[in-house]
């Protein structure tokens, strides 16, 4: 039966379901505009692993704000069940569109160049989608390329994927993935090479009756030479296609940016190919737009028939005498010619950048380096410091001056020494055998670093004494909780994952395990302060 209502959205209408995940059309009355709503199938919502994924599709997502990449409006809980508002996209997916067979070689190279682009932007906040297919790639009547569900995306440095669980549709599948060894960018990298394989061939690199099959061909098997599976296909592109699908990871592109820049290059390449063999023959500007109406042709080869020679005939009147010597100055010139090209190549100093593309490898540099700060500091707010620190280097590897870097370095620095001091207070206060000072340095530890192994063990050591230090922490989640409200941040993914790790303190806290309920309060807590600073 239709809802009538999710949170504060007004279903209008069912528009499918997948494996995890119903989607209906909706009203958002107080913005008055149409949205997409997502939840969890009824039945799914009590799996654990499906809450995490579906609420890792949302975090991934709303971090994620790029014109190539779905919007992601709201992560909120009705009742116990989790659901996503996100923008409603009209058009068609790309495995429609190569089903089609309507679209030019520029128009495939542009979707991929989008792909590339959203990509590019995930990959440099260190997320990587894992599950990229034709069906996941939606395109606007504008042309707009959307990347969708990030359902399988994994954060890097997260470990909510099960340890050799294969998860991803299998004919995009990175040999790793298949082996369920750990994704990276790389991943995301061979999938696009699948994809673009498919765009300009119509079929899939990699196709057998079976998913076994598949599989083995993923692993053992190489796909038809893309130029052959599509002939006509320039060799900048083949190139690409096959560097992308490169069995061992390291032989790929690293990540979306570099192969973004590997096909501007190979579309520039064409484009000037193209432009050079255009002639200002009447003739051939007039055939031009009837040959765009014929059907195109399936061989790579030109037609010889356009070839045309631009010296004239010569004449069979002509004199013997004329004609030797002026194939003697014409060897001169060009012996002349070929002289001073020769002495231009090699005297001539290099040419300097010009400015236009200086101007872009400049933008280029700065975008990468407030990503790393960006990063850096992301990485900061979820307490991993030592990461946050090395993330933060990286930019400073490319400006050394980055007040943002420096910052982070600063504050990540003076974070891990006070660790470092609070494990030296457990230690001392556990060597000397005093219990209560023992539970209060575990808690400050905790404070600090709510995951620390010796927080735990040492939290876990004081036994009853550590259950005034559980409440203590509630009490610290509830202030940040209040903070993240009256900010206006109860509509973030931070601020709905904080209120799922305060249900589950609550919970160990009533069940007597004080050690957990701290950790989840103060993890909370982390939560609620990092929703504050990233409102809306």
């Amino acid at each position: 039966m239709l809802p009538q209502r999710i949170g504060k959205y007004e279903i209008v209408g069912k528009l499918g379901q997948g494996a995890m995940g119903e989607v209906f059309r909706a009203h958002d009355p107080v913005l008055n505009r149409a949205v997409a709503v997502k939840r969890i199938s009824a039945g799914l919502d009590a799996d654990e692993m499906v809450r995490k994924r579906f609420q890792r599709e949302a975090q991934s997502a709303a971090l994620l704000s790029h014109p190539n990449i779905i919007t992601v409006y709201e992560l909120g809980l009705e009742g116990d069940q989790l659901f996503m508002a996100m923008e409603l996209l009209d058009g068609v997916d790309l495995k429609h569109a190569i089903s089609a067979r309507q679209m030019t070689l520029d128009e495939k190279i542009g979707v991929v160049q989008q792909i590339c682009e959203g990509l590019a932007f995930a990959h440099a906040h260190d997320i990587v989608h894992r599950d990229l297919k034709p069906a996941n790639i939606h395109i606007l009547p504008s042309g707009k390329v959307k990347i969708m569900d990030f359902g399988l995306a994994r954060l890097a440095g997260s470990e909510m994927t099960t340890t050799g669980m294969v998860m991803g549709t299998p004919h995009y599948m990175s040999p790793e993935q298949v082996k369920g060894q750990k994704a990276d960018a790389r991943s995301d990298i061979f999938a696009l090479g699948c994809v673009f394989y498919e765009l300009l061939s119509g079929h899939k690199p990699f196709d057998a009756e079976s998913m076994h099959g598949v599989l083995y061909k993923i692993m053992q098997e190489e796909p038809t030479p893309v130029r052959e599976a599509a002939p006509g296909t320039p060799e900048g592109l083949a190139h690409i296609v096959g560097k992308a699908l490169a069995k061992n990871p390291g032989e790929r592109f690293p990540n979306a940016g570099d192969l973004l820049v590997a096909l501007r290059q190979a579309r520039g390449v064409s484009l000037a190919a193209r432009g050079a063999d255009r002639s200002p023959d009447p003739e051939r500007a007039t055939a031009a737009p009837a040959a765009r109406q014929a059907p195109r042709r399936t061989g790579g080869e030109p037609s010889r028939a356009s070839s045309r020679s631009s010296v004239p005939p010569i004449s069979p009147g002509g004199s013997r005498r004329a004609l030797l010597i002026g194939l003697a100055l014409a060897l001169l010139a060009i012996a002349g010619g070929a002289w001073r090209l020769r002495s231009y190549v090699l005297d001539r100093p290099a040419p300097p950048p010009a400015p236009a593309a200086a101007a872009e490898a400049g933008s280029l540099t700065r975008k990468t380096i407030d990503s790393q700060v960006e990063v850096a500091r992301r990485r900061l707010d979820a307490g991993s410091f030592q990461d946050a620190v090395r993330e933060a280097e990286r930019a400073l590897k490319l400006d050394p001056q980055n007040a943002g870097a420096r910052q982070v370095v600063e504050e990540a620095g003076a974070a891990l020494k006070a660790i470092d001091d609070a494990v030296a207070a457990v230690q001392s206060a556990t060597a000397a055998g005093d219990r209560e000072r023992v539970a209060s340095a575990a808690f400050d530890l905790m404070v600090l670093a709510p995951a620390h192994s010796e927080a735990e063990r040492a939290a876990a050591a004081a036994g009853p004494l550590f259950r005034p230090r559980a409440e203590g922490a509630h009490r610290l989640e509830q202030e940040a909780r209040r903070a993240a409200e009256q900010s206006g941040s109860e509509q973030t993914a931070a601020f709905a994952e904080a209120v799922l790790l305060e249900r589950k303190g609550e919970l160990a806290l009533q069940s007597g395990q004080t050690v957990a309920a701290a950790r989840r309060f103060l993890e909370a807590r982390l939560g609620f302060n990092r929703a504050r600073r990233t409102r809306p």
